[in-house]
């Protein structure tokens, strides 16, 4: 039986003989599958290779005007972090009440099992959820739990989204000089 760290990479198709043909059928003859997330990678030369470092990986993505980080261990139980900065806390002399509101909205959604929205030191709103993706940790597991973050999360989102919004009308309504 040939190990995994035995097999030869794969270089991708190229011109040449059965020599890369064979390394690719021997590579992917001692792969198991479905692959995993974490387990390959594609080098600067656009090869796929084998990953072989525990380090986490990290993605970015908006949604819904806000930019999202995910976190993903791939060690041996996969977990994925997503974070977000929704916004920072409006000052009482913007919105009094939105800022009662996202308080309101920071308590109860600690009821949310897998994450909260919180404030940091400077008053920043942020978001920081996780959990353990479904086995196997395949691309579709990946995207299913960040869906998943984010559905438990999105009445919350909304609300604080509409908060800072109105925050921003008011205080753009109050600048001199424009037009509310």
């Amino acid at each position: 039986m040939t190990m995994a760290s035995e097999t030869p990479e794969f270089d991708g198709p190229t011109e040449s003989t059965g020599t890369e043909m064979s390394a690719a059928a021997a590579w992917v003859a001692g792969r198991r599958f479905p692959l995993e997330v974490g387990e390959i990678r594609v080098d600067e030369r656009g090869r796929i290779r084998s990953r072989d470092d525990a380090a986490p990986l990290r993605l970015g993505f908006a949604y819904r005007g806000v930019e999202y980080r995910a976190e993903v261990k791939t060690a041996s139980e996969p977990q994925v972090r997503l974070t977000a900065e929704l916004g920072k806390l409006p000052y009482s002399m913007e919105i009094g009440e939105g800022r009662r509101l996202i308080r309101r909205i920071l308590h109860e959604s600690a009821r949310v099992p897998h994450g909260r929205i919180g404030l940091s030191e400077d008053d920043d709103i942020r978001l920081e959820a996780a959990s353990t993706p479904p086995a196997p940790f395949t691309p579709a597991s990946l995207m299913a739990t960040l869906t998943a973050l984010l559905f438990d999360f999105q009445p919350y989102l909304d609300l604080v989204g509409r908060v800072l919004d109105d925050a921003r009308r008011a205080k753009t309504a109050d600048t001199p000089g424009r037009a509310g």
